[in-house]
């Protein structure tokens, strides 16, 4: 593509029918948004893979040795964020199943520092269809602001297999219904706005809302359609049906291969919790039902959780021989600590909802099931009429002390407490002090 036909916008392709893709061959699909590369990230990554090298993690010492004078991603790092890149850039409609096989012949470039903006261009490379899907090669481009070299060019091959019971159109959503998030397959994940809420229901109640690619793209399109929306301030997660969610789906994920399930875990999982915990506002899971599974896992990953008194979280990995996964262990071992964390998992019972509040599960415990929602969704009302500005950089100082301690945390707390010194509801908070009335935050 000529340097002068480049779209420096983010954009995304959206292709209704797996088959179409053939036509885009050669072509550029999309441009990602800028992401900040954090400490944080690259400390995370570090832990995980146990690469705590001093260019990576040691801020003073790279400043005082490194060539680029602080710290820098591992280039593994920056190839983790492929898949998050390859869905904001291209969406398919009628995938029923995705399997992402990895990366090949990824050449590093440029030094990706602390503190640099990362995005990428994404272009198809080659389309081999068969009978019910087709694999593909995709480019990435993973462009640094204001570096004409990339940090690296890679090219992603991945396999998707279609719907087959998908139509050409969708049907026009019914009046007084949910709206249907945009480009979300078969309607699994319903968005409405309502005033200064989001209410996001994964809506598979036929398979008691178990979990499907379909169901962690409708999510993560939501949380960025209000990520982006400043008038939505808070948002509450609820299912569709008798259950909040039965973790992934086995007539999907039954068959997979080891390797096949590793790679879905760590590319799907890991961006859809990242895209929870980075919303810098407050979301509420209304359980309703049981949460298993996985489920379990995404409503331990809201920030807060309603209940009733028939409403459970089961951690059934261990019932069909499985260890947990999409941050079970790490999300429960933080509520309840280490012993009662491996006791839930390891027996596998439901854990109902009046033991839920006592283990501090649940921050709230309804009598009854038609109580479950509307009192969600009043709490997020309340919550929406704080600083929201100030509940973001809460959530991501309650996030950081998590994994690091006293001292790392309050310089931390600092450099997150500058962002807040210029908004418009620290200015409000002060003069309603100063005068002795009722603050009136806009969330800015």
């Amino acid at each position: 593509m000529a340097e002068e036909k480049l779209i420096n916008k983010a954009y995304s392709t959206e292709i209704p029918q797996l088959s179409d893709l053939t036509h885009y061959l050669g072509k550029e699909l999309g441009l990602s948004n800028w992401m900040t590369i954090t400490q944080d990230m690259i400390n995370t990554f570090a832990s995980t893979t146990e690469d705590k090298q001093w260019i990576h993690t040691d801020p003073e010492k790279s400043a005082k040795y490194s060539p680029y004078k602080k710290t820098v991603a591992h280039g593994f790092l920056v190839l983790s964020l492929a898949s998050k890149f390859c869905f904001e850039t291209l969406k398919i409609k009628d995938i029923a199943m995705g399997v992402n096989y990895g990366l090949d012949k990824v050449r590093f470039m440029n030094a990706t520092p602390v503190g640099a903006l990362l995005r990428a261009r994404v272009s198809l490379m080659e389309f081999s269809p068969f009978e019910g899907g087709a694999k593909y090669k995709l480019k990435l481009v993973f462009e640094l602001k204001g570096e004409e070299k990339p940090a690296c060019v890679a090219e992603f091959i991945a396999q998707a297999y279609s719907n087959p019971n998908s139509k050409k159109t969708n049907p026009a959503p019914k009046k007084d219904t949910p709206k249907k998030i945009e480009n979300n397959n078969n309607e699994s994940v319903l968005f409405e706005k309502e005033g200064d809420i989001g209410l996001i229901t994964i809506n598979r109640p036929s398979r008691y809302n178990a979990v499907t690619d379909d169901v962690v793209n409708g999510i993560t399109n939501a949380i960025n359609i209000i990520r982006k929306d400043d008038d939505i301030r808070a948002v509450v997660i609820t299912g569709a049906g008798k259950g909040f969610c039965a973790g992934a789906d086995m007539a999907v994920f039954g068959q997979v291969t080891p390797e096949e399930g590793r790679a879905y875990i760590t590319s799907t999982y890991q961006p859809l919790m990242r895209t929870l915990f980075t919303l810098r506002k407050p979301i509420i899971g209304a359980i309703n039902g049981t949460a298993a599974g996985v489920g379990a896992s995404l409503a331990l990953a809201c920030d807060f959780r309603v209940m009733s008194q028939s409403s459970a979280l089961l951690y059934a990995f261990i019932n069909i021989g499985l260890g947990p996964d999409g941050g079970g262990s790490w999300l429960l071992a933080r509520q309840v600590g280490y012993s009662k964390a491996l006791q839930i998992a390891v027996e596998g019972k439901k854990i109902m909802a009046a033991e839920c509040l006592d283990l501090g599960l649940t921050n709230k415990l309804v009598q009854d099931d038609s109580d479950l929602l509307k009192t969600a969704k009043n709490w997020a009302h309340e919550l929406a009429k704080l600083p929201t500005l100030a509940i973001g950089v809460t959530k991501e100082d309650m996030f950081y002390a998590m994994g690091h301690d006293l001292y790392d945390t309050i310089a931390y707390e600092a450099e997150k407490q500058v962002t807040t010194f210029g908004s418009r509801d620290f200015a409000e908070g002060v003069n309603a002090f100063l005068e002795k009335r009722p603050a009136k935050f806009i969330g800015k």
